[in-house]
């Protein structure tokens, strides 16, 4: 998620409290989530090369949290839409390139051949598609069988969907957290 009350987008990593610059060109992006998502349909099996992200000498990772960043940066958070979707995968960088590169021409006269564009950037362009074959083919993919429902529950469902949810305060985090430390979760 752009934070446009920021100046810039960011260009570092944080591992071990300590700050790293990367690449931020979408193309080493996209790279990353397909090589990401190879290796998590192979079992998380064997050691991802991800040296290719870094612009100087890579941060040693000794722990899972290590890697916090690397996700942060290459799947941004949003708080919206919440809720959607059932978790099914409706683009896939590897095969959609026609439709990507298409859509963003269409949309935007972005020739994604001939720029340099800032990952989160793409992201936000990406979410932004409307009217292309790109957005036809999600909907294809998303495409559950399910009953339509009334435009009327559609539309609760939409706000709900679109409206962030409000933050959580320390009290209800502590809770959670003194919960979770009972239970064992």
């Amino acid at each position: 998620m752009i934070d446009l009350t920021e100046k810039s987008l960011p260009n570092t990593i944080q591992v071990q409290g300590r700050d790293f610059s990367i690449h931020t060109d979408f193309r080493i992006w996209m790279r990353f989530c397909i090589e990401f998502q190879r290796w998590k349909n192979a079992g998380c099996r064997g050691v991802m090369d991800i040296a290719y992200l870094f612009s100087v000498e890579p941060p040693a990772f000794y722990c899972v949290e290590d890697y916090t960043g690397i996700f942060d940066f290459a799947f941004p958070s949003c708080k919206v839409p919440n809720g959607s979707g059932d978790g099914d995968q409706t683009l896939y960088y590897e095969y959609d390139g026609d439709y990507i590169y298409a859509a963003f021409m269409q949309n935007y006269r972005i020739d994604l051949m001939e720029t340099r564009l800032h990952w989160h950037k793409f992201l936000a362009l990406l979410k932004g598609l409307s009217g292309t074959m790109l957005n036809e083919i999600m909907g294809y993919r998303a495409y559950t069988g399910a009953k339509q429902e009334k435009p009327e529950q559609q539309y609760r469902k939409l706000k709900y969907a679109w409206t962030p949810l409000p933050e959580e305060t320390e009290e209800e985090k502590e809770a959670e957290e003194e919960f979770n430390q009972y239970f064992g979760s």
